[in-house]
């Protein structure tokens, strides 16, 4: 099939269910919902389904261009055999269109089984041939190659390329953030200091040196934020800056991991000063909630496409390494076992990156 056939396809026919695939991690479907808004509005009388793991459900329901979200538990409820039953309800959902960005064998299953007549994905995916339209995967960022991605099937007018995710706070997100800090005197700065890839994270002293500088220069408390799962990691950072930090300073860090759900860490991050963020979905987080964002970047680069692209944001890197990048997402350990992209990195250098999106004024004395 070509985008020709496609549109006529369209044209010929009734539409009115389009169906997005897109399981991966949640700063995926972050980067995806520019994609979403833009279906809704050229195609604004269809249903538009997303199908995303569990824990991204809460972050689509508040958004007005979704009109329903299809969960897929991949590692319980839809593991093995129950992958049957997801099948079985797209099928019966009866979707004209389905636009699968995933290139996983198990999305590339589903679209097979779908009995949608019209099913695009790429042509690198694995099961390709569940694809009836199969597209070239662009060398851009990941909200503009989704972008293109619609450009080059069901919207070929199109021509608004945004540079942010776009998120929406609930009443009762709003009401959590703000009862979180509503004992700092001024705005907090956030700190992800943690990464689903172990080699993503820069070094836990790296974040408490750069705590006590953010405290000392900007009279500002700094929160480290995550799941629950980064509280122990977040706790190392604290025990490594009372070790290192006057007490006055190690005093205004403070460790919210598992304080949030989704939808509260992006309220929380719209009443934060700034970000400093490992690559990790934090990162836009921050530029849905168009604050300031400075990402720490290692053994990933910005050519991968998901880096912060929104105006007020910076990536600190070593640049010019040669084992840059090692992998699309990183690793459990640095397999030139010298972890240089991250050890190299100091928070002098993050501080200065900060310089440039938030005037902190003359940190240095220079």
């Amino acid at each position: 099939m070509t985008q020709t056939e496609l549109l006529n396809f369209i044209k010929e026919h009734s539409i009115k269910k389009i169906l997005v695939i897109q399981t991966a991690f949640i700063g995926d479907v972050v980067l995806t919902t520019p994609m979403l808004k833009e279906i809704k509005k050229s195609y604004p009388d269809i249903k538009l389904s997303v199908l995303v793991k569990p824990e991204a459900k809460q972050i689509l329901e508040p958004l007005n261009f979704v009109d329903d979200i299809i969960v897929i538990d991949k590692n319980n409820r839809h593991k093995y055999w129950g992958m049957l039953k997801i099948i079985q309800h797209i099928r019966n959902q009866k979707f004209d269109i389905i636009l699968s960005p995933h290139q996983s064998f198990r999305t590339g299953l589903i679209v097979y089984f779908s009995q949608a007549p019209i099913r695009v994905g790429y042509n690198t995916a694995s099961f390709s041939f569940a694809y009836n339209l199969k597209l070239q995967r662009t060398n851009k960022h990941e909200i503009h190659r989704l972008l293109d991605f619609l450009k080059d099937s069901i919207c070929p007018n199109l021509s608004h390329y945004p540079n942010a995710p776009i998120l929406e706070e609930t009443e009762s997100s709003k009401k959590k953030a703000k009862d979180l800090i509503k004992d700092f005197a001024t705005s907090p700065v956030a700190f992800a200091c943690s990464s689903i890839w172990p080699t993503k994270r820069w070094t836990p002293w790296g974040f408490a040196e750069l705590a006590g500088l953010v405290v000392e220069s900007y009279k500002s408390p700094v929160i480290l934020i995550g799941s629950k799962g980064d509280y122990e990691l977040s706790e190392y950072i604290l025990q490594y800056a009372k070790h290192i930090l006057p007490k006055h300073i190690h005093n205004q860090i403070y460790n919210f991991c598992g304080k949030t759900d989704l939808i509260t860490l992006y309220s929380l991050l719209k009443r934060c000063k700034f970000l400093v963020s490992n690559d990790s979905a934090p990162v836009h987080f921050g530029c849905a909630a168009h604050i300031p964002v400075i990402a720490i970047f290692g053994p990933t680069t910005k050519d991968l496409g998901y880096a912060p692209i929104c105006d007020n944001s910076r990536v600190v890197e070593i640049e010019g390494l040669y084992c840059r990048p090692c992998g699309t997402h990183g690793g459990k350990k640095c397999p030139e076992k010298h972890f240089r992209c991250m050890k190299e990195i100091t928070p002098r250098m993050v501080m200065e990156k900060i310089k440039e999106v938030y005037n902190l004024g003359n940190l240095y004395g220079n």
